[in-house]
């Protein structure tokens, strides 16, 4: 078998990330964290956005008090 190159680090990824969202959140509570988090959940339209209105909505109509 011949080597393989990497060409996608997913844990480099997570660590980039991870640094990015420390500097945006130095000095915030937890609350104004959560927040911020839900505002973002809120208003993007990335896939991990969508799919979680999508999740909240769902619950929302199975739940007993929707009908």
């Amino acid at each position: 078998m011949g080597v393989r190159t990497k060409t996608f680090d997913c844990v480099e990824m997570k660590n980039a990330i991870q640094r990015k969202l420390s500097e945006e959140w130095k000095g915030l509570s937890d609350e104004e964290i959560r927040r911020r988090v839900h505002q973002r959940l809120e208003t993007s339209d990335d896939e991990l956005s969508r799919w979680s209105r999508s999740m909240r909505d769902a619950n929302h109509e199975d739940s007993p008090d929707s009908s």
